[in-house]
């Protein structure tokens, strides 16, 4: 870096322009955006939407021999709708999103260049630029101070601190942690006192800069949802064309008489073209064998779930954010603004008896704060905090009634402000102090409310202590006694404000619902480690294990905590966050993060799911994945539930239609050894695949939440998508109806009384029929409750099933010679569905007499 020039006069205008050439713009590189059209690209990278692309290279192939795009057409459709869905759900959360952001880098700063005063818009400010600030200014780039006067700096957007920072003029280098208190950084914001420092960087090369670079970096994690579909994927790949190879070679076995046939095997156009349907017997096999329904399932629910977030003040800026965060175990969470509410308030007060008014007085008039528009108070928030406890009526009707003669204002050095003021009513005069606790007792030669005082700090509050000095007497002396350290015997004390950030009412609920669903919530803080373990201890934390960040490493060596690592991590910077993070991510932990401020940016980014207070800053809202608009904490419980409940649906969904693909796989390999070659037929195959997938995926992904799934514990981020318990209901289910539909093929082709009537139209009216009852059990499974629980709230359920019994009726009653039906008697279609209906009783039998008692 050049040599910085620094004296009064400022830059010359030669000098800014070289200094810019230098060190570049005072503008920060907003994050790259991704265009429309690559955004919509994107959702083709799906592994099912993949396979599903292969499936309709396939089916235009055997489209082009067979003659029939049927299913080509509905594969097209299928993936245009799952992409379109999604990549419209998210494009319309951006355009969200982009409408909350403000620019704020062309406000002007007050500048000396060349001697003279002068203002220029933020961004062309360069290093080396002399800046003149004051109380309300926010830090335009980051300021090396050479002159303040009583300033105190709000960094809570960059450290998590709620309380404001003193800075002032160092003339030796700093050694200490955290930033140097010579040091203004961008972004922060001047609470009080006023001051001239040098610009030392700008842009990206500030420290917002370069936290708003790690917030912006790609990570390239995949969600839980993600890993397990892609790992689905690549095994119904392997099932698909393992199901289809059997079927090829059972159907030549049985055929020719090489083997157990009766047909004679010879080389001819008549021998090929049986190939050549025996092959698209075998690919239609794979293309039933992938669940079509599963992208547009999956991109219905999460867009479903992002619809109802957003209404219940979770805005979703990534769609796949919606699962994610009921896959969450651990909650990292800031503790300004996200679990407190970033307001100091006055939460008690030790005044001594009949000396309220008095108090009331020293607040009202001793203070450099003041009420804006009778609802807000500006100024030092300590201040600010006392004005509130009194209120802005009685506020003004005690200044009104108090003339100000003189004043010593508040400095960090003395920690205390004195004023003297005339009672207009009765022209008495009274000299009143405020500050420090300890420095007050010092001056008043009074100690007796420390004891109280230090049980009060022991809670994580401040206080502020006041006193009268004197009555009608002479305030140069007074002040002579205060410069030179010397006691005031005639002083009176009169009592203590206690002033705290409270926790958000709301909090110590959510808390308690987070341990419920097995899920851990960690406080990362730039605030002192008293401060954050009563903040935790008032929100309702478990086992408190509280160190500071820079012990993390030898902490978690420790044991004994009942814990693995530690619940409360004070004196974070943004580096200690993100360096947690990843060691959590590292052991398996699905993370997600919540804050409001730059220091908590970039962590948002790097976390599984990062959620970023509405009233947060720009970069942490960039970096995020979910915006609460209400920054409240149980808006993260609300997010939990929706996503636990949309895993579970989209489980509902592989339930139904993997038994579905099972069945009709294990149909079609052994059929041809019970005497049928081709129980079903392509196109009936393919109408099988498209209805129950694409009508089913919308019913099952209209599901609303389900409470009770903040009793469960998450999941296990290694488990495979298909667990143990579902996968016995896919095989069971799938293998169950394979069973009865092989046996009935069997009595058909050997005249079985009864049954051989049943001719391929009924059988294929049937199997449609049996998959709609089952349908009603996906919904519930896994879910332990009733079919018609809540069946008649969720109108989309039910309508959708109604259009897939209407469908299927259409396909038998007009299909024709396509599908290989006949039109079925009312009768007919009424005896189907009697004798079918036991797929639905038996279930609800099973769990009335048995399902209950586990749920009690």
């Amino acid at each position: 870096m050049m040599e910085i020039k620094k004296h009064l006069h400022g830059l010359t205008e030669k000098e800014v322009l070289k200094s810019r050439e230098q060190y570049g713009r005072n503008l920060i590189t907003p994050p790259e955006e991704t265009p429309w059209w690559k955004l919509y690209l994107e959702k083709f990278e799906d592994p099912i939407i993949v396979i599903l692309l292969v499936a309709t290279a396939i089916s235009l192939i055997f489209g082009i021999v067979h003659g029939d795009f049927t299913e080509s057409i509905g594969i097209i459709f299928a993936v245009l709708i799952a992409t379109g869905v999604g990549f419209w759900q998210e494009y319309d959360a951006k355009k969200k999103f982009d409408a909350m952001k403000t620019d704020k880098d062309f406000e002007p700063v007050k500048v000396r260049r060349d001697g003279v005063v002068v203002e220029v818009p933020k961004d062309q400010l360069v290093v080396g630029d002399v800046v003149i600030l004051s109380a309300g200014d926010e830090i335009p780039a980051d300021i090396e101070l050479h002159h303040s006067m009583d300033m105190k700096v709000s960094e809570a957007s960059m450290t998590g601190e709620s309380v404001a920072v003193s800075k002032y003029v160092m003339t030796e280098p700093y050694t200490g942690s955290g930033f140097a208190p010579n040091l203004l950084l961008r972004g922060t914001t001047i609470e009080q006192g006023m001051g001239e420092g040098i610009v030392v960087k700008v842009g990206d090369e500030t420290e917002i800069g370069k936290t708003t670079r790690q917030a912006s970096e790609e990570t390239d994690s995949k969600t839980p949802l993600e890993e397990k579909l892609d790992e689905l994927a690549g095994k119904i790949n392997i099932a698909a064309f393992t199901v289809a190879a059997a079927m090829f070679v059972i159907l030549n076995l049985v055929h020719w008489d090489f083997a157990f046939g009766d047909n004679p095997f010879v080389m001819s156009w008549d021998t090929l073209l049986t190939e050549v349907q025996f092959l698209m017997g075998a690919v239609v096999v794979i293309i039933v064998a992938v669940p079509e329904g599963l992208p547009l399932s999956v991109t219905l629910a999460l867009a479903f779930s992002m619809k109802t977030m957003a209404k219940e003040n979770n805005l979703v800026k990534k769609m796949h954010a919606c699962e994610t965060i009921g896959a969450v175990n651990v909650i990292f969470s800031d503790k300004t603004g996200t679990l407190t509410q970033n307001v100091m308030t006055v939460v008690e007060k030790d005044v001594v008896d009949g000396m309220k008014e008095k108090l009331d007085i020293i607040g009202a008039i001793n203070s450099t704060a003041n009420w804006s528009n009778g609802s807000q108070v500006l100024g030092n928030p300590t201040e600010g905090a006392i004005l509130k406890s009194i209120g802005h009526e009685l506020t003004e009707t005690l200044r009104n009634e108090y003339d100000v003669i003189s004043c010593i204002p508040f400095s960090s050095a003395y920690k205390y402000m004195v004023t003297y003021a005339n009672k207009l009513s009765s022209n008495e005069k009274i000299i009143v102090i405020k500050g420090a606790p300890e420095v007050i007792a010092r001056i008043i030669g009074f100690d007796g409310f420390l004891t109280k005082v230090s049980d009060q700090q022991a809670r994580g509050r401040r206080a502020i202590s006041a006193a009268i000095l004197g009555e009608n007497c002479d305030f140069e002396a007074i002040k002579a006694n205060l410069d030179n350290g010397v006691m005031i015997p005639e002083a009176q004390y009169v009592g203590t404000w206690f002033i705290e950030d409270p926790v958000r009412q709301d909090v110590p609920d959510a808390i308690k619902t987070c341990y419920k669903a097995g899920i851990d919530v960690v406080m990362m803080t730039g605030d002192n480690l008293k401060t954050g373990t009563e903040i935790a201890r008032q929100a309702g934390f478990k086992n408190i294990w509280a160190i500071e960040a820079k012990d993390f490493d030898k902490a978690i060596k420790e044991s004994g905590h009942g814990r693995e690592f530690p619940n409360v991590i004070a004196r974070c910077t943004p580096t200690n966050k993100l360096d947690i993070l990843k060691w959590a991510q590292e052991r398996k932990y699905v993370c997600a993060m919540t804050g409001d401020g730059v220091n908590d940016s970039p962590s948002l980014n790097y976390a599984d799911v990062g959620i970023a207070m509405g009233s947060g800053t720009s970069v942490a809202k960039e970096a995020s994945d979910i915006i609460l608009l209400d920054d409240a904490f149980p808006s993260i419980v609300t997010g939990v539930k929706w996503g636990r409940s949309l895993f579970k649906n989209i489980k509902n969904f592989l339930y139904l239609q993997l038994s579905i693909n099972v069945s009709a796989c294990l149909i079609a390999v052994f059929g041809p050894l019970v005497g049928v070659e081709m129980p079903f037929t392509v196109t009936q195959f393919l109408w099988i695949n498209l209805v129950m997938d694409s009508l089913a995926a919308i019913a099952l992904a209209s599901e609303p939440a389900d409470e009770k799934v903040l009793e469960d514990k998450p999941r296990n981020r290694k488990e495979f998508i298909i667990n143990k318990p579902l996968a016995k209901a896919i095989f069971g289910f799938g293998g169950l109806i394979f069973l009865i539909c092989t046996f009935v093929l069997w009595s058909m082709n050997k005249n079985i009384p009864y049954i051989s009537e049943i001719d391929t139209t009924m059988f294929f009216a049937g199997y449609m029929v049996l998959n709609w009852w089952n349908l009603f059990n996906a919904r519930v499974i896994g879910k332990n409750k009733s079919v018609f629980s809540g069946l008649f709230n969720n109108s989309k359920f039910y309508g959708v099933t109604f259009g897939i019994l209407v469908t299927t009726w259409l396909i038998v009653q007009f299909g024709g010679e396509v599908f290989r039906t006949h039109p079925l008697s009312w009768e007919t279609w009424g005896m189907i569905l009697l004798v079918t209906s036991p797929v639905l009783i038996v279930r609800e039998l099973y769990f009335q007499l048995f399902g209950k008692k586990k749920s009690n």
